[in-house]
């Protein structure tokens, strides 16, 4: 398991608002997206609130669909990846993962650092998920670890083959507005 202790990056910031997002990969030709956008407020402003992807990795592109220099920013995230290896990804991008887990967060208006890494097992399943840093609600953490969980992912290549690998991922979850 590879995955730096500190588990950097992948970090999010939104407002509860985001929470009618729909989940869909983008296409390949789409540009790179970096925000999603969700309904306007509930207490009657029509400002859309918008949800920042603070992040150098796209949230609607694939492992595949990837530039060099992201992946290369993606795989910083590892202790070490020998050249020619790399790191498991979500299937259709970080976009399905981050929606579902707004979705939950609208409901429960839970706060804090979500961090957490799950074991991707060589067949692109996710087989378990360590949490290294949490949120105030722990039903929210259980939504989130269930959402990795059932995620699937490219396997992880490991001298040309298919392997166990982790999956880091981090989010910032600001309470209610």
């Amino acid at each position: 398991m590879r995955v730096k202790t500190c588990l950097m990056g992948l970090l999010l910031v939104f407002s509860s608002a985001a929470a009618q997002v729909h989940a869909q990969a983008g296409a390949a030709d789409a540009p790179a997206q970096r925000a999603l956008r969700g309904s306007t407020s509930t207490t009657g402003s029509i400002i859309r609130k918008q949800a920042g992807w603070n992040n150098k990795i796209p949230l609607n592109k694939t492992y595949a669909e990837l530039t060099p220099e992201q992946k290369g920013y993606f795989h910083a995230m590892y202790e070490s990846i020998p050249p020619g290896d790399e790191p498991p990804f979500p299937l259709k991008g970080m976009k399905p993962i981050v929606s579902a887990i707004l979705k939950g967060q609208a409901q429960r208006v839970a706060k804090g650092e979500l961090r957490m890494a799950v074991t991707v097992g060589a067949d692109g399943k996710g087989q378990k998920v360590e949490v290294y840093g949490g949120v105030d609600d722990p039903e929210l953490l259980k939504f989130a670890a269930t959402v990795l969980l059932m995620t699937r992912y490219k396997p992880a290549v490991c001298s040309g083959q298919p392997c166990t690998m982790q999956f880091p991922f981090s989010l910032h979850l600001q309470g209610g507005y």
